[in-house]
Formats: structure tokens, sequence, C-alpha cells
């Protein structure tokens, strides 16, 4: 196996696995799983398991693995518009939609650009999408999962901010006891709901909303240099007190100013906006934000809403805000790409998993594929792919 670098992938480095066939494949994807096997037996009762994500593109010297919506400007900065504009244009697609996420799954496997990444958890679904162009190029397939990786999160936090603000922060329970740090939130979690929503209001409410953001992050940067978990800590003992029905008095001197901050984060105008927001689509939603949990990216897995997410076996990363969205689309590319970095897949040596396959060998591999079922017609449910597939039968 060759170590690969990628510039694109802010300097990743790979480990190479070269694919040549689809029986090459199968094999590594296997001696992966195995490995994995391995660690999950020794996790402790009770602890969340290890789980594998693919996700294939076609070409290696692509910029990025960053949602459609981080590739244009102007898809980003009229991504509430797009998205109310297609509601708006095609109401009935969506009447079994329970919340955002389910909306925006069925946005992109209708190809609008969201801030969702598609992923699958069919590590032969991924490779038909590496080989699925003749482009004289090699296709890839990245390996992610559903623990962050934290050296991987220092990057990211220092390729972010201006100030140092420590992993910890971001990454709560993050501990001896409990080493890895879940990524992986159903569809109907309400940080979800909460980034979701976000992606619906006006470019000018959401811009708002991330400064306040930003506020509070600067805040915790000061408190952080002294005890790393006091955010932690004092949002934990401020859910205890609500539930409770008491103020947070008697916290500590450090803890009771940032609550006071995050007081002011709470009832700040962009905030109540977007509480607004959540419950015009949601109903009822409690008005508490943790906001160092709008950094990291998601793992989210969406109800089965149609054939397409089913066949594809599909899920997707929800990746999260930019906090300067004002910069250029490629300075956002990169300043986003070392998040998504943070759920790749790693070896013992620490270093991300990728299958590589040989644009010589895509037609080949195509084919292998094929006669397993995993086709055009399979991918994509729709009378179109069947005609080509039937065509390219009798073509060959």
């Amino acid at each position: 196996m060759r170590e690969l670098k990628l510039e694109n992938l802010g300097s990743q480095c790979f480990e190479d696995n070269q694919i040549t066939s689809l029986a090459d494949y199968v094999q590594k994807v296997e001696e992966l799983y195995s490995i994995l096997e391995k660690e999950n037996k020794h996790r402790a009762n009770g602890s969340e398991r290890r789980e594998l994500y693919f996700r294939g593109q076609d070409d290696i010297d692509y910029g990025n693995t960053c949602p459609s919506l981080f590739r244009n400007k102007e898809y980003y900065d009229n991504e509430s518009n797009m998205i109310n504009d297609f509601i708006a244009k095609y109401p009935d697609l969506f009447k079994d939609c329970q919340n955002n996420v389910d909306r925006l799954a069925l946005m992109q496997h209708h190809q609008l650009p969201t801030r969702l990444l598609d992923l699958t958890t069919n590590a032969l679904i991924a490779l038909y999408f590496a080989v699925e162009k003749d482009n004289c190029k090699d296709g890839v397939v990245y390996v992610f999962n559903n623990f962050y990786n934290k050296k991987f999160v220092r990057k990211a936090l220092k390729n972010t901010f201006s100030f140092k603000l420590d992993k910890s922060v971001v990454l709560p329970h993050d501990n001896s006891k409990n080493p890895n740090v879940s990524a992986k939130r159903d569809s109907f979690s309400d940080q979800v709901e909460i980034e979701t929503s976000l992606a619906r209001m006006k470019k000018t409410d959401s811009d708002g909303f991330i400064i306040e953001v930003l506020k509070f992050y600067q805040a915790l940067s000061k408190h952080s240099k002294s005890d790393k978990r006091v955010w932690e800590k004092a949002y934990l003992d401020y859910l205890k007190a609500l539930s409770k029905g008491i103020n947070c008095s008697g916290l500590s001197c450090d803890a009771g100013k940032l609550l006071h901050k995050y007081d002011n984060f709470n009832n700040a105008i962009p905030t109540i906006r977007l509480y607004h927001a959540i419950e015009r689509d949601s109903g009822n939603f409690d008005h508490i934000i943790n906001p160092v949990e709008m950094y990291l990216p998601k793992i989210v897995t969406p109800r089965i809403i149609d054939q397409r997410i089913k066949n594809q076996q599909g899920l997707f990363m929800l990746v999260p805000i930019d906090f300067d969205p004002k910069v250029r689309t490629k300075k956002r590319r990169n300043r986003i790409q070392p998040r998504i970095n943070t759920l790749l897949y790693t070896n013992k040596k620490n270093k991300a998993v990728v299958f590589t396959i040989p644009c010589c060998m895509k037609e080949q591999i195509r084919k292998e594929l094929s006669n397993i079922g995993i086709s055009k017609s399979f991918i994509y449910t729709d009378a179109t792919s069947y005609a080509q597939d039937i065509a390219n039968s009798y073509k060959n």
C-alpha cells in the first residue's frame, strides 16, 4: 500500500489501496470490516460501535469532498431561496416529510445543491460512483466513520479561527472513559433540526446568527485557557436548573460569566428568529441551543422516503456553517474541508483510508458491478436509466 497525500483535501495523508478489479475491492473492504469487528468486540457494553460509510467520486483530482452548496458562491448566497423555491414549486413532493432533513434529503436526490454530503453504507454503491464516468481520471472511494478524529479536530480548529479554541470545547464528553465521541444523529435530533432550519432562513438572518455563535466562541476561548471543560459543566448545570425551575446563581464565577454570555446569545434577535423558524417547521421547540454543537459535521440517517434512498442505502453528512459568510468560494471550501476530514476513517498510523481506481480499469469494474445488479437503473430509479441500461446491454 502506498501513501497518498491529497493537497486538495487539506494536505490530508491517506493509506492508498489501489483497486484493479471488483474482487480486489471486495477483499480489501472485507479486511477493513474484519479490523472493525475486532475493535468493536473490545468496546464496553452499551458503548456505540464504530460504523463505516463510503463516498465514491469519479475524479481523484477533484477539488474537495464538500457538498455542492459550498462549490459555488451563488448557490451558497441563495441557499434558503433555492430551498423555498423548490418547496413552492413541488409541494406535493414533500407531503410525507416530517422535518427539514427529510426535505433536504429529497432535494439532494433531485440534484438541488444542499449542505448534505451523500454517503452510503454499501461499499459497492460508492464504487459505482467512483467508476461511473469515463473521464480519463482515476476514481476514488473515501471512507468515513461515526467517530471524530481528535487530531483532525485540532487541525480544523486552527484552520477556522484566529483565536485558540481547545478541541474539548467542541467535543463534549471527550475523556478517558469515553474516548470516542459520536457524530451520529437521527433525523429527529434537535441539533439536526436547528441546523437544517438555519438553512431555510433569509441570508441576512442566518448571517446574523452565525455572528452571534462566533461571539460566543470568542468568549469560550478566554475561559478554555483556565478550564477546558468549564462550558460543558456549566451547560449541564444550566439544563438541570431549567428542569427544576431554579436559577444558576450558585455556579462558580467562571461558569456564571459564561452563562451570562450564553443568555446574551440565546436572547439575541437572530437566535430568536431561528427559534421561530424551527417552530414554523416543526412545532413546539424549547429555546435551548448549545452553540458548540454548531461546529462539527454530523452523520444523519434519513427516513426511507423514496426508492433512490433505499436502493443507494444512503445517509448524509450534514456539513456545518461557515463562520465567515463573506469569503470567496475556494477559501470557503478550504475552511470547510478540514471539518469534513474530522470524520475520515483512519488506520493505526492515523492515516485516512482511501481506495483508488485507475481510469483504465473503470469500464471493466462497471461491467463487473452490472453483473451483480449495481447499474445505473439501480442507482437512479427512473425509466430513463432503465432505457439506457437496456440499450447498453445490446451495444456491448
